[in-house]
């Protein structure tokens, strides 16, 4: 999308959506104090609950640059692969025979090329959306708007199983926590987050959906809706963020050649700059990952000085081959 953002965002719902709401203050802040007590994790961990903060390395990398990204996530299952293209993809509950076929068919198809699969497992687009996930073999995942033992809706249960047995269940929310209404415009930001693009397969002009398009936008994701009939009003808000410019997608290989072209040019370019590095930026750069790493935690592994390692990390940065997400953190780009 070229300089479209702010069409888009004012089409969207309003920002009353999206802002984390001081509901989520005294409630939520109890239940994780709970995490301070080694016996409860144990407990949690029998449950095959795990829960990651934002300081540990297991944290979704795509989440860190964010100010609004949880504290904490819990989750079943496993977290996405990191090295793999995530999609989100979200629409209409009560969607349309077109809306069911074009989710399952385009989740299947990326599927199929490797690309991981994420929505929020509610009833319709996300629903199908996940389903022909699992069909392409690639694990999905699902962020929920209660806690990641409470299935909701409950009709998905066997979907729930479905996505653990490869993928994963992920929620900020405690286990045990409900479908609070509240939760679940909140939870959008999250499928955004730790998606590379957005996709919305059917929506109304004030479709919930928008507000993940809300999200996206701010983080500064891609999003493509699938154009539908003029005068349906499951396709007005897909239409309308096409018309704002958003781009149009008809079938897998619109995202899957945009993937393809971006990672091929940008890892030739890669491995080029990759030869050309001085000694001590080779050694420092074959200690990074995908996965950031602490400033300190180099220093200790490289031997360098703090000074040092800043002037070669910014060197790093300027040759487009490392990343800071967040303030003393550093990664592989």
């Amino acid at each position: 999308m070229d300089n479209t953002n702010k069409n888009i965002n004012q089409n969207a719902n309003t920002n009353e959506n999206k802002k984390i709401n001081n509901k989520r203050g005294s409630e939520y802040k109890e239940q994780l104090e709970k995490l301070k007590d080694k016996n409860y994790i144990k407990e949690l961990e029998k449950q095959g609950i795990k829960v990651v903060s934002v300081n540990d390395r297991d944290y979704p990398a795509k989440l860190l640059p964010y100010d609004h990204r949880p504290e904490y996530l819990f989750y079943k299952g496993r977290l996405p692969d990191r090295d793999k293209p995530v999609v989100a993809m979200v629409g209409a509950r009560a969607c349309s025979n077109y809306g069911r076929k074009m989710a399952r068919a385009l989740a299947r198809e990326l599927s199929e090329n490797g690309v991981q699969i994420i929505s929020g497992m509610a009833r319709g687009i996300d629903t199908y959306s996940q389903i022909g996930a699992l069909e392409g073999g690639t694990p999905t995942f699902a962020v929920l708007g209660s806690g990641v033992d409470v299935c909701y809706p409950t009709e998905n249960i066997e979907l729930y199983n479905d996505i653990l047995k490869n993928g994963g269940i992920i929620s900020e929310y405690p286990p045990g926590a409900g479908p609070i209404a509240w939760h679940f415009p909140l939870r959008n930001r999250i499928i955004s987050g730790l998606s590379d693009k957005v996709i919305v397969v059917e929506a109304r002009e004030k479709s919930g959906s928008l507000i993940t398009v809300e999200w996206a936008l701010e983080q500064g994701k891609d999003v493509m809706a699938v154009p539908g009939r003029v005068g349906e009003k499951l396709s007005d808000g897909c239409n309308r963020l096409i018309r704002a410019g958003a781009g149009i997608i008809t079938g897998a290989n619109d995202v899957l050649n945009d993937i393809q072209y971006s990672g091929s040019k940008n890892e030739n370019e890669k491995k080029q700059k990759e030869k050309g590095l001085e000694k001590d930026l080779a050694l420092l750069y074959s200690g990074l990952r995908l996965q950031p790493k602490n400033i300190y935690e180099l220093m200790n592994e490289t031997g360098f000085k703090y000074e040092e390692l800043t002037g070669m990390l910014l060197k790093l940065q300027l040759m487009g081959l490392v990343e800071q997400p967040s303030e003393n953190y550093y990664s592989k780009a």
